[in-house]
């Protein structure tokens, strides 16, 4: 033990009186995921009673009617796959289906936990499956679907039969809604509206009825059925309500042009319309309730309501809506304002994480998305800046932002993909820098010299804290490199060279060398450029990178400069060389082992996205997934796609890590999460006061996680001892963090008591003291 780890220990036994719980977070817990997906697109719900479970088109999360929390639901929390479909609550086994879009079936108890999974749709052989509803009814749940209607056995959790080619002639019907009254079924196909006898063999096709004046139409306007009162009702897209009578079927008094979904509920039939939720009375045809043309609730496609009590409205605009009178109250989780991610950018520095919806398509043509930015700061709430939230003083009209950067003093500069840069402080602090404007040399797209496709794809700052933008006007000729110097305001163009109007992505190495990238481009490949001496060099396949269509390039902790390509990875070990005669080019990694068998397939992979972490450790995105390898990257360390992770989708589209904290940030194209990674960068020196900080402490014995201590020296060494001073665990820091999981160094469970973690960088000097509480169970 060095002396300075013996001074430490020294120390420590004073402060045992003083260890702090944990405080309040706004990260996850070490290795735990955290979603920052919208709520506000609600489709259906399910009322369990003290709580409602809500599919958004973006998210599937939990309502507590009593504290009137919003919880998203994942992986995390048990589930079993990702994009719910269809809901329902069957009150007599106390169960909340969940059918997702493979086909898979989750069974939650009111409490949201998983009580039972079914795969059999997701197993079933059929290409293009679509979940249309599900309803439920003694037990049963009837899915319904594109290729017919699937029952689940609620009691046994298992599949009793699934009815197909119930169609005339035996063809297949898509099913759309179905219901049960008496000892019949109910379902609205694309055959009609359908009818059978439960005591019948509903497999086939004969044993069902089709209405005479309800049979096949164009658009399959059949999408609703409910069972309300001793009656069944059917709701038709772009028509009427209508009543079953015997075999038949016929419209109610009550008019309604536009449904968008029916409900039975104790205090009426509910129907959803266009920015109307109506109560009917259906004895009298009679409205009890109706909201209608409220500025909350433009798009109501679900609803539910007990005999007393609010209106519960699943809006595609404002989320999960409460409505008591025509007091209309909207709940959304705080998130982005959409799923909308383009790149990613935290800052320590400010505390906060942007995200740029972006951007620019595959094809490099303008998307035209007007969702603006999104701000995550230090207290764990987004502030969404955009044209819908603010005036056109406070925030500009701009599209498509693509990437940015902060300098020192938090300012954002924010790349749009055709209205130039935006020098951001906040609302009304903002300036614009486009193409036309006085001592901007920018250039546009548009032969007709439109400012409006001033194209920018990426920015950075170098060492003497320009901001450099990389400006995209391909086929127009001239520079694609241009320096703003923010403590003057001036302007000055980069070079001319072949494909310099065709650059996309930036880096800047430690010497201020600019590492430019391009893709699908016509000199696809890596441009070297020295802004001080003016050197040029392009590097390609021929240099050694793997393929010459490059998507992304980073600089890590020493210096190296990484290249994410069509396939696989590359890198530049040594920068400064770059420009010599007979210089290196780019080396590929040989992965060499990994925790699982796929590792050696990250050089077959398009790699998308790069991010380095605070141990230099590389993150990489794919459309496959989203690996995470050692600092050479020839050793996979962990591997996630949306089957063992709450990640939304596989097609990662960034990847971004903050230093302060070890989130890994994901942008996938279905929406955003957060990792709580194990590396962090502690900036400056520790103190024995100031260094360490546990989470989470105190801790109970049982504690399944990980208790994780950041703000150590980078790469520290750390030994954690009881308090006589026995040494129960040795490692080393990953960058300013270590993780231990309340084992010893022979993997048995410590016992309950107080554990001092002792900490020094590799010279033995900036000696740090933390201490960990372990509670019995």
């Amino acid at each position: 033990m060095t002396q300075a780890l013996r001074s430490a220990l020294l120390l420590a036994f004073t402060l045992l009186a003083g260890i702090l719980s944990a405080s309040a977070q706004r990260t996850a817990a070490y290795g735990d995921w955290q979603l920052h997906l919208p709520t506000n697109r609600s489709r259906t719900l399910a009322d369990a009673g003290d709580r409602i479970f809500v599919a958004a088109e973006d998210a599937f999360y939990v309502f507590d009617k009593q504290t009137t929390s919003i919880q998203r639901l994942s992986r995390r929390d048990g589930l079993n796959d990702v994009d719910v479909d269809a809901l329902a609550f069957d009150s007599l086994t106390q169960q909340v289906v969940v059918v997702y879009r493979s086909g898979t079936i989750d069974l939650l108890s009111p409490e949201g936990r998983v009580v039972g999974t079914l795969s059999d749709i997701k197993r079933k052989a059929i290409v293009g499956k679509t979940i249309n509803s599900v309803s439920v009814a003694r037990r049963l749940a009837y899915v319904n679907t594109n290729f017919g209607i699937v029952v689940v056995d609620l009691q046994r959790r298992e599949v009793r039969d699934t009815y197909s080619n119930i169609g005339a002639g035996g063809v297949v019907a898509e099913t759309f809604a179905t219901t049960v009254l008496g000892d019949s079924l109910y379902a609205a196909t694309s055959s009609g509206l359908l009818r059978g006898r439960l005591t019948d063999n509903l497999l086939n096709y004969q044993n069902w009825r089709v209405s005479p004046s309800y049979g096949p139409r164009p658009g399959n306007p059949y999408r609703w059925l409910v069972t309300h009162q001793g009656k069944v009702y059917a709701g038709m897209f772009g028509d009427n309500v209508l009543r079953a009578v015997g075999n038949n079927w016929v419209r109610i008094g009550f008019y309604t042009p536009d449904v968008r979904g029916l409900r039975s509920s104790a205090a009426g039939l509910i129907i959803n319309e266009l920015q109307r939720v109506t109560i009917l009375d259906t004895r009298t045809n009679t409205v009890r309730q109706q909201v209608q043309n409220h500025p909350k609730m433009p798009i109501p496609l679900d609803a539910s309501r007990s005999r007393s009590g609010p209106l519960y409205v699943a809006d595609f605009t404002n989320g999960l809506l409460r409505i008591e009178g025509q007091n209309v109250e909207s709940f959304v989780a705080n998130g982005p304002a959409s799923v909308q991610a383009f790149n990613i950018l935290p800052d320590a520095a400010s505390k906060t994480v942007t995200v740029f919806s972006g951007g620019y398509g595959s094809n490099y043509a303008q998307n035209g998305y007007q969702d603006g930015f999104y701000v995550f700061d230090e207290n764990g709430r987004w502030t969404n800046y955009n044209s819908q939230n603010y005036s056109a003083t406070d925030f500009p009209n701009f599209r498509d932002f693509s990437r940015g950067v902060r300098t020192p003093d938090g300012t954002l500069y924010a790349a749009s993909y055709g209205f130039g840069l935006l020098e951001w402080k906040g609302p009304g602090q903002w300036k614009q820098y486009t193409y036309g404007m006085p001592g901007v040399p920018l250039r546009t797209a548009n032969s007709g010299g439109d400012p409006e496709y001033t194209r920018l794809t990426d920015a950075a700052t170098d060492p003497s804290g320009n901001v450099w933008v990389v400006n995209r006007s391909f086929d127009r000729g001239g520079p694609g490199l241009f320096r703003f110097t923010p403590s003057t305001g001036e302007w000055q163009s980069g070079p001319t060279f072949a494909g310099s109007d065709n650059l996309e992505r930036l880096a800047i190495d430690d010497l201020g060398h600019l590492w430019v990238a391009r893709a699908l481009a016509l000199n696809p490949g890596v441009v070297a450029y020295n802004p001080e001496t003016a050197a040029l060099r392009n590097l390609n396949s021929t240099d050694g990178l793997p393929n010459s269509s490059v998507r992304d390039i980073v600089k890590d902790r020493r210096g190296a400069i990484w290249a994410a390509t069509n396939v696989g990875v590359a890198v530049y070990d040594d920068p400064s060389s770059a420009f010599t005669p007979d210089a290196a080019g780019f080396r590929t990694p040989i992965v060499r082992r990994g925790a699982g068998s796929g590792y050696a397939a990250l050089s077959t992979e398009v790699v998308r996205c790069v991010a380095v972490d605070g141990a230099n450790r590389k993150w990489f995105g794919t459309d496959n997934g989203l690996w995470l390898f050692n600092e050479d990257a020839d050793e996979g360390l962990l591997y996630f796609t949306t089957d063992n992770s709450p990640l939304p989708s596989n097609r990662i589209v960034d990847v971004a890590v903050d230093d302060r904290t070890g989130e890994v940030w994901v942008a996938t194209e279905a929406g955003l999460v957060s990792y709580r990674g194990s590396a962090t960068v502690t900036e400056g020196t520790p103190t024995a006061k100031s260094c360490a900080k546990v989470f989470p402490n105190p801790v109970r014995q049982d504690f399944s996680g990980q208790v994780g201590i950041s703000g150590l020296a980078n790469n520290a060494e750390v030994k954690i001892t009881d308090v006589s001073g026995k040494l129960v665990y040795q490692t080393r820091a990953t960058g300013g963090t270590v993780v231990w999981n309340l084992a010893d160094y022979n993997g048995r469970r410590v016992q309950s008591g107080v554990y001092l973690v002792l900490s020094a960088d590799a010279d033995g000097k900036n000696g740090c003291i933390s201490k960990v509480a372990v509670l019995t169970k």
